[in-house]
């Protein structure tokens, strides 16, 4: 089984993609709100899986996706048994047979020290059944990743440009760019029209002045 250090193997992974999939945004929710990594860099439990929170249930492992592990494993993610998780992880939730449904968080864990030994993460082949070829172990250094990054860097980071996301997301960019674009040059043309206008009333204030110096020097002379 092959381990995700970084966010470049998450990307390459592509787990939780393309739309309408909810694997990455759950990956990051799982990062923030349910692990803390200590000094000893233990993975320490900030929910309990044991009593269901979040529609964390148990996971059997009767097919051997997962390594051979004295801990109990427990799956999370299944948006047709649970309504606690955050709405940017259900939003695109279709309802129906779909791939808005396909992924799943799976930790194994250890009660006696509050704390998950292994994450892993994974895909629905069939509605039955996870894809071992689509079965990634999350790395300590990837995890760690993860909780130092905001929500829309974490999809910037690691989405695929062909994604909807990844295109909305260069799009409004483009978009921002014309925009400055053009009110820089808005605001060129002001600014010069403003010069021109101060240079026109410099102008007559001279010629005035003119006027004024040779009606003077007339009556003088007289």
């Amino acid at each position: 089984m092959k381990t995700l250090y970084d966010l470049s193997d998450l990307r390459e992974s592509r787990f939780g993609q393309p739309h309408p999939r909810h694997g990455l945004n759950l990956l990051w929710w799982f990062a923030h709100d349910c692990v803390q990594i200590d000094f000893n860099q233990s993975m320490i439990a900030c929910c309990n899986p044991e009593n269901g929170a979040f529609g964390f249930h148990q996971f059997y492992n009767a097919g051997g996706l997962l390594p051979y592990s004295n801990l109990p494993y427990y799956e999370v993610g299944n948006l047709n048994t649970t309504d606690s998780l955050p709405e940017y992880v259900t939003e695109k939730y279709t309802g129906c047979s779909d791939e808005s449904n396909t992924d799943r968080i799976i930790v194994s864990f250890d009660s006696r020290w509050n704390r998950f030994d292994s994450i892993y993460v994974t895909r629905h082949s069939d509605l039955a059944r996870f894809d071992q070829n689509h079965t990634y172990c999350i790395s300590i250094q990837l995890l760690k990743e993860v909780k130092g990054l905001n929500h829309a860097e974490f999809l910037r980071k690691t989405m695929n440009a062909q994604s909807p996301y990844q295109m909305n997301f260069h799009q409004n960019s483009n978009i921002y760019s014309q925009f400055t674009a053009s009110s820089q040059s808005l605001q060129g043309q002001r600014s010069h029209q403003s010069t021109l206008g101060d240079c026109e009333w410099c102008a007559i204030l001279l010629f005035v002045l003119f006027i004024f110096a040779c009606l003077f020097v007339f009556l003088m002379k007289k």
